[in-house]
């Protein structure tokens, strides 16, 4: 199998949990170096993707080439100006505007919060609630749960926290990492739960947040059907604007692991800062079939391949249709 890069739709999703600030003379020197080695991962991935990209894209930015869209939070938008940044430096092309400054501003998109039906989904949605509740009552799962009530009832005494559900405490496992990683000492109380006690429960609620088909659809089929509409499109000859070749999403750790585990390609890991997802429409030069393939790059190592459940690595585009709809919206209303 030899495909080539005639047809390509790779998307990027998931960044940063952390915020990327920018120093000041009043923030501690370790902290800057730690603030900077963020703000420089997120500019090793755009300019990874320029690498792994760069014939198929072209060196000079054009509006239609490239859809970049985050959610509304300010780091996820921050991070996606960082990405663009790496990805279009516009020295050696016509674009090029500044000897001294090797950067070009490219627009991004978003939606309002309590909007966002795409990457975070807060559009507001009881039936989701339920579906959650159900699963929590399931046999694995409460089992699980019962385990670690009497941890999570330590803990809401200790923080001040009302900490009852692995949202809860996967949402403080993130808080001391992101402290730790900062270089900030941690309360002595952590060293009891953290990270040892605090990692399977944070692992699993990432996974149980879509446990279901219905949780699947519900989640990451949004996306999922964008993605499908989108390599339909392309297929057809019928992607607007025409020349669009890559859409690059900026999103939280839920929203790569919501869309990979509902693919049924997400093993039991903690998502790094910057894990990223990428999904490519790509034509088979011998025989001239399209399919797709799909990456996860769950830190600055080589991207690992993954593959669809009943499919092979390469999974020709109707074999891949037929199996992410079961996991697609019922109606767009959904």
């Amino acid at each position: 199998m030899t495909p080539s890069v005639g047809l390509k739709s790779s998307i990027e999703i998931g960044i940063s949990r952390i915020s990327v600030g920018w120093c000041s003379m009043s923030v501690p020197e370790e902290l800057k170096k730690k603030i900077n080695a963020l703000i420089a991962s997120r500019i090793e991935t755009g300019q990874y993707l320029r690498r792994r990209y760069d014939r198929f894209l072209g060196k000079t930015y054009q509006p239609d080439i490239i859809h970049a869209q985050s959610t509304g939070v300010t780091r996820t938008k921050m991070s996606l100006s960082l990405v663009l940044a790496g990805l279009w430096p516009p020295k050696g092309t016509n674009m090029e505007w500044n000897k001294q400054l090797n950067w070009q501003p490219i627009p991004i998109e978003y939606e309002e919060l309590n909007e966002d039906s795409l990457l975070l989904v807060r559009t507001p949605c009881p039936r989701y609630h339920e579906a959650l509740e159900e699963a929590f009552r399931e046999y694995p799962i409460r089992i699980e749960l019962e385990k670690n009530r009497m941890m999570m009832k330590e803990l809401t005494g200790i923080t001040g926290l009302d900490i009852k559900t692995p949202d809860d405490v996967q949402s403080l496992f993130s808080t001391l990492k992101a402290e730790e990683e900062y270089g900030l000492k941690l309360p002595e109380w952590t060293k009891i739960f953290y990270p040892e006690k605090l990692l399977p429960l944070t692992e699993l609620s990432y996974v149980w947040n879509v446990h279901t088909p219905e949780m699947k659809r519900l989640k990451a089929g949004p996306f999922l059907q964008k993605l499908v509409d989108e390599w339909k499109a392309a297929s057809e000859g019928n992607l607007k604007p025409k020349d669009r070749k890559m859409y690059l999403y900026t999103g939280h750790d839920s929203s790569v692991v919501n869309v990979l585990h509902a693919l049924g390609v997400w093993d039991y890991q903690l998502p790094d800062y910057a894990i990223m997802g990428m999904f490519e429409l790509l034509k088979d030069r011998p025989t001239g079939q399209l399919g797709v393939q799909l990456y996860l790059r769950n830190s600055t190592a080589e991207p690992v391949p993954l593959t669809l459940p009943g499919c092979d690595f390469f999974c020709p585009l109707e074999k891949a249709f037929q199996l992410i709809t079961p996991v697609l919206p019922v109606n767009r209303e959904e």
